[in-house]
């Protein structure tokens, strides 16, 4: 249950959006990083582009401002 309310957003994203994924896409990449970084390893750690997250990586490494 560690990562519930991960999955909680997720569907509540799916259904809202009449079950179109690739609206969800942002919720679901939270769900499977929550997974992943749980020390109980409820899922083997993978590179989030190589579970097709790649595009929302360089998004959100875009969106950090740069240290001065």
């Amino acid at each position: 249950g560690e990562c519930s309310a991960f999955k909680e957003r997720f569907m509540e994203c799916l259904r809202h959006s009449g079950y179109e994924s690739a609206a969800c896409r942002q919720r679901a990449m939270a769900y499977l990083e929550c997974r992943m970084d749980r020390r109980v390893q409820l899922m083997a750690n993978e590179p989030l582009e190589k579970l097709g997250f790649k595009d929302l990586i360089n998004e959100k490494s875009e969106e950090k401002p740069e240290k001065s």
